[in-house]
């Protein structure tokens, strides 16, 4: 399940972010899809690189959510058979048999079964991140 900012960089996507100096980024844990020019700075085999708005296309914001019970809610994970997901809803928490997680906040796992899963995707200008 994707989630956050993606980008195409030489017909290859990647999830996008920027790093501390505010440079964009361009990020992937698979080895396939890097070069010499990206780094593991923390050693972690997270490799990334420092890319130009221009170098990017197809770039889009990926935001899942569910609809339980005529209800669109937020997708925060995934494991095999199941999304876990989140609400600030009482009502729908407690009709989930959710676990109150915070003041206004409903965490828990429910099967895949149980939820439309949708993908929204929004478009967006690189230039937009400089």
């Amino acid at each position: 399940m994707k989630y956050g900012v993606y980008g195409k960089y030489m017909n290859i996507e990647y999830e996008i972010n920027k790093d501390e100096d505010n440079n964009i980024i361009i990020i992937t844990e698979d080895k396939t899809e890097i070069d010499g020019t990206f780094k593991d700075t923390y050693n972690s085999g997270v490799f990334s690189k420092i890319v130009k708005p221009e170098e990017l296309t197809e770039c889009i914001n990926i935001k899942p959510y569910g609809i339980i019970m005529d209800k669109k809610l937020e997708i925060s994970n995934e494991r095999e058979n199941e999304f876990q997901i989140v609400t600030s809803d009482l009502l729908i928490g407690t009709q989930l048999n959710l676990q109150r997680v915070d003041r206004d906040e409903w965490k828990g796992w429910v099967s895949k079964l149980d939820v439309t899963f949708v993908e929204e995707k929004k478009p967006f200008n690189p230039f937009d991140l400089a």
